[in-house]
């Protein structure tokens, strides 16, 4: 059972690190409408931020030592009581999770109680599980225990062994680097130089001995800066996604989306069509309950249309762009988790209908009679903020 807040209504608390997101900032409003209340951890020019469902937002500044970290998340957690902790990006994930292990193998935290650090134990998943909700390499090696299906592929160390690997499963390959989101780190190559090449940028980024000994005295050595890499098969197929919300390892609903365009190339998507799609939405809950999790989550799919089986891409252990979405076909993930947190009885719930969506703000221009525009017309400071960022 999760600790229950302070004052009635469960406490939530948001915790967003990079200010270009426009997903986390939707979700206030549905959450606060569910009956929660909701806090925000933020910068001020966060678009999380501007939103008028927050019920507070403490400011971030910049994140570089743990331990001042440490301090400001323990301030906030003590303020507004929450039952769940929401990481917002990766690196706010990161940051977290780093804070989870220090807690129980560094001599513990020196601001946050242990009633907080249980709180982030329940809010993040099973820390056994940490690296595979946030490394590419590590969530395919868990999905392939669990029989989900992945695009063949390989995690390789050098560039004589991504050669290999790309010659193998043939051209075009995906490099891919663990760490990274909206499509950082993957680079298309369609032959043996392009290989060669994106795997020495990607090695020559890695620190030194010296400077992996300055990030650790300095606290700094929390964000990964030398992650695997995986030389991946190209498939063939629409980008696919899960948006779902869970309670400690337990799915409590999901729906699935499907890529109508993008932003760019690899990056995140601009009009959406949201649905179900049963054999996605089953390998999500496998792998929610394999890692523990609670509170949004998503899962990256390719839709193989050579054989029509979605194949799993990566997770996301935070809320994505749609996750707001799903009281427009009847998957309320907001209410569903609300609900839990409340201790109602939970009760399985499947999308009603299909809809096709031009997300706010990068893909306004893309809506019409047959793509509704999910516009925040009722907040207009996040609208302005979120304007700004077109």
């Amino acid at each position: 059972m999760f600790f229950p807040s302070a004052g009635g209504r469960p406490s939530i608390l948001m915790v967003s690190f990079e200010v270009g997101r426009c997903g986390p900032a939707r979700l206030p409003r549905a959450l606060a409408k569910a009956g929660l209340r909701v806090h925000a951890l933020c910068r001020r020019d966060d678009a999380l931020a501007a939103t008028r469902f927050l019920d507070r937002v403490f400011p971030l500044g910049a994140v570089t030592a743990l331990r001042r970290f440490e301090q400001t998340l323990a301030s906030a957690m003590t303020a507004c009581d929450p039952c769940l902790v929401m990481p917002c990006d990766e690196r706010a994930v990161a940051c977290l999770q780093a804070l989870v292990r220090r807690a129980a193998h560094d001599g513990g935290c020196r601001r946050l109680t242990t009633r907080q650090v249980r709180v982030l134990i329940d809010s993040l998943g099973r820390p056994d599980r940490f690296d595979a909700l946030l490394l590419k390499s590590e969530t395919l090696a868990l999905a392939r225990r669990l029989d989900v299906a992945t695009p063949d592929g390989v995690t390789v160390d050098t560039v004589e062994a991504a050669a290999k690997a790309a010659e193998r499963l043939g051209w075009p390959v995906y490099l891919k680097q663990s760490f990274g989101w909206a499509g950082l780190g993957v680079v298309a190559c369609r032959d043996a130089d392009a290989v060669t090449a994106a795997m020495r940028r990607m090695t020559e980024r890695r620190p030194s001995a010296m400077r992996r000994l300055a990030r650790r005295l300095l606290d700094r050595d929390w964000y990964p800066v030398a992650t695997p890499i995986d030389v991946q098969a190209a498939v063939d197929g629409p980008s696919m996604m899960v948006a779902a919300v869970a309670i400690r390892g337990r799915m409590l609903a999901a729906f699935s989306g499907s890529t109508m365009r993008t932003l760019s190339p690899n990056g995140p998507s601009s009009v959406v069509e949201i649905t179900s799609h049963p054999a996605m939405e089953e390998a999500a809950r496998r792998l929610i309950a394999a890692t523990g999790v609670s509170g949004f989550v998503g899962f990256d799919f390719v839709l193989d249309r050579a054989t029509g089986r979605p194949l799993l891409l990566e997770c996301n252990p935070r809320p994505i762009q749609i996750s707001h979405l799903g009281d427009r076909i009847g998957v309320d993930l907001a209410e569903a988790l609300a609900g839990a947190l409340a201790g109602r009885p939970a009760f399985d719930v499947h999308a009603e209908r299909t809809l096709d969506v031009a997300l706010f703000p990068h893909g306004r221009r893309h809506a019409s009679a047959t793509v509704t525009l999910d516009v925040p017309s009722d907040d207009a400071a996040l609208l302005g903020a979120l304007l700004r960022m077109a």
